[in-house]
């Protein structure tokens, strides 16, 4: 069974991976294959230097705050970078899926919809946050709001994430509520009668 999480920025996605991992799922992340490409792939590493130039070349890989001086604000350059990056990233996280032995595979992967990978996975889960709450976790990994608002570009907004996915996992900062969304998310995809909310199901 295969599962992939999305939502907007700093809505609690990796929390709520988190907490699918401590049920027994395997999970990856998007973020993490990117960070793992860019520090170990040559074939990557390679690439990037080539678009971007040497000056992001760090001691190990890429230098990610290097080359995000680079791409920030420049839109043409994050969609070369992307460009460069995605198809990677859905290479590893399918070589990843299909080696996986566990019940459940979870990939965490922001831009799932804008990518057009919704249809490769078993359930699709959106999970929301108030924009208050969000802004405020943000802001707390220390996040201005011009580079916020920049990623937010590249995005759905969080109302059509939640449109187009199977599954809503509503996120109001309560961990043990979160859990219990997870329980029950397993418990479904497993077989079993799960209280996680379908689409359809909050929209009667």
């Amino acid at each position: 069974m295969t599962i992939a999480v999305t939502g907007p920025l700093a809505s609690g996605k990796s929390t709520f991976v988190e907490a699918l991992g401590d049920l027994g799922a395997e999970t990856v992340s998007a973020d993490e294959v990117v960070h793992d490409l860019l520090a170990g792939d040559e074939e990557t590493i390679d690439a990037v230097t080539r678009r971007f130039g040497e000056g992001v070349r760090g001691e190990r890989g890429i230098d990610r705050k290097a080359l995000g001086r680079e791409v920030f604000g420049d839109a043409g350059a994050l969609r070369d970078l992307e460009e460069l990056l995605h198809p990677r990233v859905r290479e590893e996280t399918e070589r990843r899926a299909a080696a996986s032995g566990a019940d459940i595979f979870v990939a965490e992967i922001p831009l799932l919809f804008e990518g057009g990978r919704g249809d490769q996975f078993d359930y699709t889960v959106a999970v929301t946050t108030p924009d208050e709450r969000r802004r405020a976790w943000a802001e707390e990994r220390g996040m201005g709001e011009e580079q916020r608002r920049a990623i937010e570009d590249r995005q759905l907004l969080g109302e059509e994430k939640t449109r187009r996915a199977d599954v809503v996992v509503e996120n109001d900062g309560n961990l043990d509520k979160l859990r219990e969304q997870a329980k029950a998310l397993v418990d479904r995809a497993l077989g079993g009668r799960g209280s996680v909310g379908e689409r359809g199901a909050e929209e009667e």
